[in-house]
């Protein structure tokens, strides 16, 4: 869902309003018990992470952005996490590729008393 709303020329807010909307909506949120984990971020270019649009933002989106888009659902404080990366331009493709690399490296090395430092050597 998130992916498919995310073309150049949305704004930021815009984007950030429709997942948490459909969020809320497909978790059927409930107060404290279930809801959206935290701020969607929608940090583009040199912004690596965690900038969340605040209302009057009127970023958009652009054709030669690099987007990483990251939210989150919570149910009974439990946490699932939600991140990826889009481009548009095709130059990009060799970034997106080793990011889907890496995440991939990440999963496969995790496992029960794996150090965290462990992943990361593998990512």
């Amino acid at each position: 869902m998130a992916q498919g709303l995310a073309k150049p020329g949305i704004k930021l807010i815009d984007l950030c309003e429709a997942i948490e909307s459909t969020n809320k909506r497909l978790i059927e949120a409930n107060g404290l018990e279930q809801g959206i984990a935290f701020p969607t971020g929608c940090s583009i270019n040199h912004c690596a992470a965690h900038y969340t649009p605040n209302p009057g933002d009127n970023t958009v989106l652009n054709y030669d952005d690099v987007c990483k888009i990251d939210f989150g659902t919570q149910v009974n404080g439990q946490i699932i996490d939600c991140a990826f990366t889009i481009a548009f331009n095709p130059v990009f493709n060799p970034l997106l590729v080793a990011v889907k690399e890496a995440t991939n490296a990440g999963i496969a090395a995790a496992g029960i008393d794996v150090k965290l430092c462990d992943i990361g050597e593998a990512i």
